[in-house]
């Protein structure tokens, strides 16, 4: 049997999709706007123009400036938390997706935008996305040792599913865990000194070692780690030290840094530049 016709008050539009507005007036009705098909979420990607040798993007800066925060992205929604060992042979696919992620979502300079571990973008990449790991392990950890409860600690670890983290709960319960832990206190107790980077690391602190040294020219100082020149030497020193801004001298108050920076600086012939990346 055929449905009858619709009637004036009939809500039934038969493709003409139509609202009322409440007064119970059929000519009221306003025809609503046609359905559209909505475009597909598709990912921003990136320009990276420049890298420092390390393989770490330093330009464009707005951008360089949330790679870090993109790598841990990509590390929480590739895997599990208990995911261990992210360089080992076994977890050699997981190393691949999360490139071809990352790869997706910036676009590098030719002779790096490749999948292949051996350039020197991926393979630091791939270093601060097994330390992001690590961070996000610990993390966790830190919330379970305060005694939070699941419900509190899913509204900061959106990536964590409850099944996930009893696994991780209970992992870290145990002896082997402890025993780790207990070795993982003993070895920071040998860190050479603390750094003063701050959140934005070496690419947020290297402009600022710029101006210093810079001011340090006009006033007609040496800067002392420009003697270092191997880079990456330099900037583990200079990062330990502080300027003080009345006399213009670095310092530390860490006596494990000065024996060691006296070793590397120690009969050097002073050097003044500016250009330090």
């Amino acid at each position: 049997m055929n449905p009858p016709p619709p009637t004036a008050g009939d809500s039934t539009d038969f493709g003409d999709r139509t609202e009322d507005d409440g007064s119970g007036n059929p000519a009221s009705k306003k025809k609503k706007k046609e359905w559209k098909d909505r475009k597909p979420t598709v990912l921003a990607n990136t320009k990276i123009t420049k890298v420092l040798e390390s393989g770490l993007p330093l330009e464009d800066a707005d951008v360089a400036a949330g790679y870090g925060m993109q790598l841990g992205c990509i590390i929480r929604e590739s895997m599990s938390i208990n995911t261990k060992h992210l360089r080992s042979e076994a977890n050699a696919h997981l190393v691949e997706n999360c490139l071809q992620k990352l790869h997706r979502r910036y676009t590098f300079l030719a002779e790096y935008n490749t999948l292949s571990t051996l350039n020197k973008v991926n393979r630091l990449a791939i270093t601060k996305m097994s330390n992001a790991l690590s961070s996000w392990r610990s993390r966790v950890k830190n919330k379970i040792e305060k005694g939070e409860s699941w419900e509190k600690i899913k509204k900061g670890e959106l990536m964590l599913d409850e099944a996930e983290f009893e696994k991780f709960n209970a992992e870290m319960a145990s002896d082997e865990a402890k025993a780790w832990t207990e070795w993982g206190q003993q070895m920071r107790v040998l860190n050479l000194g603390k750094h003063h980077l701050g959140s934005g690391g070496y690419r947020g602190k290297i402009p600022v070692w710029e101006k210093e040294d810079a001011e340090l020219a006009r006033l007609e100082k040496p800067n002392p780690w420009l003697k270092i020149t191997d880079l990456h030497v330099r900037n583990f020193v200079w990062a330990r030290y502080y300027l003080d801004k009345e006399t213009m001298e670095f310092v530390t108050d860490d006596d494990d840094v000065k024996k060691f920076e006296e070793k590397l600086v120690r009969n050097l012939p002073a050097v003044h530049c500016v250009h330090i990346t």
